[in-house]
């Protein structure tokens, strides 16, 4: 049966969420920034422009409309700059569902559509009922099922009245309370925006003379000039504590709004993912889609005898360009993680991996470099403070220390199904690709690398950050290196790539 739907507009609500995405994103930060300064009136104007910016975004919702057709989405947007984009269903990569505390009022919701063409969205459906929602989500599910189980022409009935539902299978894995408050503890997310927050209004003489009057206000007249070393240092470790304190109670609090009845469950041959406390993320992501799997841990996760799991999929969606789902396992043993990726990828042998270390003499090239960098900051210290910049000699036996630590830690195992590279000495990742997964296999070679008969190789995927390779193997002897292209080579021609 051939499926070609009548053309849909967004939810008649839809304008509303426009506006509250565009006041957040532009009017809103600008708003901050002038509170308390001069108020010239050029900050006025800047924020008159993004107010007209933000009602134009309003007006695009008379002109998005979508369509479903036999075999892709089709999206038609813009103003004076028309769009029209089509999506083939066999190229989707996720369907992310976005679901605020304002969406679930309305009974609404945001989809976003990822395919591997690129950073962001194919599509981002702002916001539609949740009915549509589902309908989308099954077209999708049945049409590209049908392409990838075979080449004939399958007959899928779909209308817009089939409510049929899906069968959900008991979870993968889920997150308790206590494994989210323990994430947070272990993560430290709020850190980065903490030090943005305080960078920003640090600028700003409004927000600075509050905080010091707070400060003051809470410590009393603090007269620093009379005091003696000792109450430095208990003001100074009262202050610190207070910091830390602060960063994991803010942690735990973004990691509840983030992760907050994590599930993951496997439906067919996808992966269906929920989490978050006022937003809700729901995102169903193709099994066969997964380029990259990814397992991390720190001292605190070794501390709480946890790893992290994470994937990557084709496009590289980020949290600022879109709805992003990469988490397979947020906290988790590393038995129960082993158990859950040999239950999501069974067709590799995981038992089979045999790690290989990098070349012994490596600490050397890792010990000068590191030196190198200590230098780099030692001179100019020894020419303005010179004690200073002398006890910088103390890093030289770290430096010493941590070469022969990365060594040691550092490895790399490649067999007839996958590469896989670890790393880190004191925040450790393993990273695995399969091979039917590799794009593209580089050779790299530096003057320094020919000098020591080295070489490294990187291997690219479909979904993998072009700045930092996650498969990016350093100093190798390099017939070691030229004798793992070959075969790297010779298997990624004869295997089925897959998306």
């Amino acid at each position: 049966m051939e499926l070609k739907t009548k053309g849909y507009r967004l939810h008649n609500i839809s304008p509303l969420f426009l506006f509250i995405e565009a006041i957040k994103k532009s009017v809103l930060p600008l708003l901050i920034g002038i509170v308390g300064t001069s108020g010239d009136k050029q900050d006025f104007i800047i924020i008159a422009i993004a107010s007209l910016a933000s009602v134009i975004t309003i007006v695009q919702f008379w002109f998005y409309h979508y369509w479903l057709e036999e075999d892709r989405l089709v999206v038609k947007e813009g103003i004076l700059f028309k769009s029209l984009r089509q999506v083939p269903y066999e190229r989707i990569q996720n369907l992310n569902v976005e679901k605020n505390v304002l969406h679930r009022l309305f009974n609404v919701a945001t989809l976003q559509v990822e395919s591997a063409s690129g950073v962001k969205p194919e599509a981002v459906i702002r916001v539609i009922s949740d009915d549509q929602v589902k309908f989308i989500q099954r077209v999708i599910k049945q049409r590209s099922n049908a392409v990838d189980e075979t080449e004939e022409k399958v007959e899928v009935i779909v209308n817009d009245d089939n409510d049929t539902e899906e069968t959900v299978m008991p979870p993968l894995y889920q997150m308790s309370d206590k494994d989210v408050a323990t994430y947070g503890f272990i993560s430290h997310r709020a850190l980065v925006p903490i030090g943005i927050v305080a960078s920003i209004l640090s600028q700003n003489d409004y927000y600075r003379n509050k905080f010091i009057s707070m400060l003051q206000n809470f410590v009393g007249e603090l007269h620093v000039e009379r005091w003696a070393i000792t109450e430095w240092i208990i003001y100074g470790l009262a202050f610190a504590f207070l910091m830390l304190v602060t960063i994991w109670v803010s942690s735990i609090l973004l990691a509840f709004l983030k992760l907050y009845q994590f599930r993951l469950a496997r439906q067919d041959n996808n992966l269906h993912a929920e989490m978050g406390l006022l937003t809700k993320i729901t995102a169903n992501i193709p099994i066969k889609r997964i380029q990259l799997l990814k397992i991390k841990d720190s001292p605190l996760h070794r501390y709480f005898k946890r790893v992290s799991v994470k994937m990557e999929t084709a496009g590289g969606v980020t949290e600022q360009n879109g709805i992003s789902m990469s988490w397979i396992a947020p906290l988790i043993s590393k038995a129960k993680a082993e158990r859950l990726i040999t239950v999501i990828q069974p067709e590799v042998d995981w038992k089979a991996i045999s790690w290989l270390g990098l070349e012994p003499r490596a600490w050397k090239r890792v010990f000068k470099r590191v030196c190198f960098f200590i230098l780099l900051i030692m001179a100019p210290l020894l020419y303005f403070y010179q004690g200073w910049g002398l006890l910088m000699l103390i890093l030289f036996p770290l430096a010493f220390i941590y070469a022969k630590a990365y060594v040691n830690k550092a490895g790399y195992a490649a067999n007839d199904e996958i590469i896989a590279y670890r790393q880190g000495v004191i925040f450790h990742t393993i990273s695995i690709v399969k091979v039917a997964k590799i794009q593209n296999i580089s050779y790299t070679q530096t003057p320094f690398d020919r000098r020591n008969d080295m070489a490294r190789i990187t291997v690219d995927t479909a979904g993998s950050n072009p700045i930092n390779q996650d498969i990016n193997i350093h100093y190798l002897d390099v017939r070691k290196v030229n004798d793992l292209m070959k075969r790297l080579s010779i298997q990624v021609s004869e295997s089925k790539f897959v998306w």
